[in-house]
């Protein structure tokens, strides 16, 4: 009782107290809570440059190596000489590979690669440096830059350094696992609209294009170009069988498969670039029948393996689409707690009262209807992403690595680029894009094998991804 009376004459006191001690202390936690904040976003932009960097390492240096491997040389320098009086031309990466840095230090943008605008002078202002070891015979590459912190500028760091540094080896390096890799790509109607939705200007009050915008198909075709012609520098020509490692093939679909457009599983991969010029965008979107074939072809790989060097491959799918499955009609699946109930219900009445005929019908209700005959509750599903699911389900089952790739989902409104035969515009919301990230992510063998790209460029950095994670897999790197 003493306690009890003692702690509510303490609550009273400090009910009663305004002395502006909570006010002062409120104030120094706000303080503190928001530096934590703007830290961990500086922190956070630091670490996306950082991995950005290793990634550009990683394949930098990998495709150096695989160069010095195939050739038995360093490349050519096409920039500098070995006197160290640097010449001016208009390809600064050698037509043979990569230079060494004696010669010349690259910039990322020079190479090819972005970085976003958390970057200072994006990727133009981040140093890529290539060098050659022949007596540990390994090709070294450094990547650096730095970014802008916001918070962290308060305590005088106008710019946090970041680096990355990768390690091939081309003396040691081979192939020590044959490989197969397929792509399914989205060639529906949808891939003619523009990669980046509109903004308003409210200076001008008036909708436009951002910088860069492009159709989505253009940025499919190069940067699946780019991705074959990543592979093709892993394993060459393979025109001799003791050297047929890898192999490849490319399924494009819109409401179906498209065979005109694809290439089977084969051991060229100029046949899948090649291929490509022939995409355009068209039609619905149908994703079913194209993995139903993707999972028939890879089924087959191991014996086509097997028959040219005795080994069983290891088997990547790359699907990539911009959206939802349109066509392909809907299947009912039974579930609880959904308020929909699908069976017969009278359609048709005799003049007593009593039912003619009767047909099956969807209601929608809290509890089972009591009326007609074998109510079910559950819901309508997409039949394509279902048999989608079902085959994606199937080849994870059957060792096949799955990566996803959701395409130009940001919500808003998408120049359609006269697709329709005028000028128009057509809008994604957040529930359609969250709808095809979950369809994609169920696909996918694993969440980190699901990957967004909400524009031409994080396309391009997706299938760099991509790229990596299937070089890493097949060829030794030592970092």
């Amino acid at each position: 009782m003493l306690n009890f009376e003692t702690g509510r004459r303490l609550l009273k006191r400090f009910k009663n107290n305004e002395d502006g001690n909570i006010a002062l202390t409120f104030a120094v936690s706000t303080v503190a809570v928001i530096g934590c904040m703007g830290a961990a976003m500086d922190y956070s932009t630091l670490s996306n440059a950082e991995a950005r960097s290793q990634s550009i390492a990683d394949q930098t240096a990998l495709s150096a190596a695989v160069f010095v491997k195939t050739y038995g040389r360093q490349p050519k320098p096409a920039v500098g000489t070995e006197d160290g009086e640097s010449s001016e031309s208009n390809t600064p990466q050698s037509d043979e590979g990569y230079l060494d840095k004696r010669f010349r230090t690259y910039t990322a943008n020079e190479l090819g690669y972005k970085f976003k605008g958390w970057v200072i002078g994006g990727a133009e202002n981040v140093d890529v440096e290539i060098s050659y070891d022949d007596i540990n015979k390994e090709a070294r590459v450094r990547v650096a830059g730095k970014t802008k912190p916001t918070f962290m500028q308060i305590f005088g760091n106008k710019d946090l350094e970041f680096a990355a540094q990768a390690t091939a080896k081309y003396a040691d390096y081979d192939l020590y696992d044959p490989a197969s890799v397929l792509m399914v790509l989205d060639n529906s109607g949808s891939m003619s609209f523009d990669d980046k939705p509109r903004f308003y200007d409210a200076l001008d009050l008036q909708w436009k294009d951002e910088e860069d915008v492009r159709p989505r198909i253009e940025a499919l075709i190069e940067h699946s170009k780019n991705f074959y012609t990543k592979l093709f520098a892993m394993v060459g020509n393979q025109e001799n069988d003791n050297k047929k490692v890898l192999r490849t093939g490319m399924l494009a679909y819109n409401s179906n498969n498209l065979s005109a457009r694809s290439v089977a599983m084969n051991w060229s991969i100029q046949s899948s670039v090649n291929s490509l010029n022939n995409m355009v965008a068209s039609g619905g979107t149908n994703s079913a029948p194209s993995l139903a074939t993707a999972r028939s072809w890879m089924a087959g790989e191991d014996k086509n393996h097997e028959n040219m060097h005795g080994e069983k491959p290891l088997k990547f799918v790359v699907f990539m689409s911009d959206g939802l499955n349109t066509t392909g009609g809907s299947t009912w699946i039974e579930e609880e707690g959904t308020g929909q109930w699908y069976g017969q219900r009278c359609i048709r009445y005799r003049r007593n009262g009593s039912c003619r005929k009767y047909d099956y019908d969807t209601v929608e209700s809290e509890d089972k209807p009591n009326f007609g005959f074998n109510w079910q509750e559950g819901k309508w599903v997409s039949s394509a992403n279902l048999n989608s699911l079902t085959d994606c389900a199937a080849m994870k089952n059957e060792g096949v690595k799955v990566y996803t790739i959701g395409f130009a989902l940001s919500e808003g409104w998408y120049d359609t680029n006269e697709y329709f035969g005028y000028e128009a515009y057509e809008y994604i919301d957040t529930e359609t894009r969250d709808k095809a990230y979950s369809f994609l992510t169920q696909c996918a063998s694993e969440p980190e094998t699901f990957l967004t790209a909400e524009n031409a460029e994080e396309l391009e950095e997706a299938f760099e991804r991509i790229g990596n994670d299937v070089a890493t897999e097949i060829i030794r790197l030592s970092n």
